[in-house]
């Protein structure tokens, strides 16, 4: 990957190892910042960001990690940077020049006329959903880059495993987090009941002192 062996990676140096064209870099710098936690890659700035060793591996741990439905979220955050839920019309063909540059694909130019884009503009991601779900051609690119990541480092079926024993872990993790719940609301229910308990006999208790005073107020003899 380092070409000038200068112990550092440009962003065009990754897309060259990857052998991808240049105009993913912008992709790909987001999966620096995903891994760096750092979104601001949108500047109109020429100048490169420049990556280590470290931060190199961490962001294809990250990316490789990635399920394909939390592929599709990034790349939709990508746009949606502060967190609306919706990107507008602008930026969902900017993200089909980044993937498609020039839409030169033909299939492209079919799905854009199949898609019916919402009157308002904006795209849900419910939406952008199902539009990837039925041109998946669209947004191929991005997986593509995830698939090659995995067959250079470590290997696709070393990545299978680790997201196997993460899906295991996770369902783990999930199962006891049911089990703390369940235990929470059983002592919700059992502190409730002692309450309820507590102040029932309270009643009894004031009940029984008051019908002793009222017995006794009757049979005192009147002077």
């Amino acid at each position: 990957i380092d070409l000038d062996k200068d112990g550092k990676i440009s962003v065009e140096e990754f897309a060259s190892f990857l052998r991808e064209p240049l105009s993913l870099c912008s992709f790909l710098r987001q999966i620096f910042a995903l891994a760096l936690g750092n979104f601001d890659t949108q500047s109109d700035s020429n100048k490169s960001p420049i990556f280590n060793l470290g931060s190199t591996l961490k962001a294809v741990s990250v990316f490789c990690m990635l399920s394909s439905a939390d592929v599709l979220k990034f790349i939709f955050s990508c746009y949606d940077i502060k967190g609306y839920g919706f990107i507008d019309r602008a930026a969902f063909f900017d993200l089909l020049e980044l993937f498609h540059p020039r839409h030169q694909d033909d299939r492209v130019h079919s799905a854009l006329k199949e898609i019916e884009l919402p009157a308002d503009g904006t795209l849900q991601f419910a939406r952008f959903e199902d539009i990837s779900r039925r041109f998946p051609h669209l947004l191929y690119p991005a997986f593509r880059v995830q698939e090659k990541l995995r067959q250079k480092f470590f290997g696709v079926r070393w990545w299978k495993r680790k997201l196997e024993m993460y899906g295991i872990a996770s369902q783990r993790v999930e199962r006891d987090k049911k089990r703390e719940n369940e235990i929470e609301i059983m002592e919700r229910k059992q502190r409730y009941e002692m309450a309820e308990a507590l102040h029932n006999e309270g009643r009894e208790f004031f009940d029984v002192k008051e019908r002793r005073r009222k017995k006794n107020r009757s049979t005192t003899p009147l002077r």
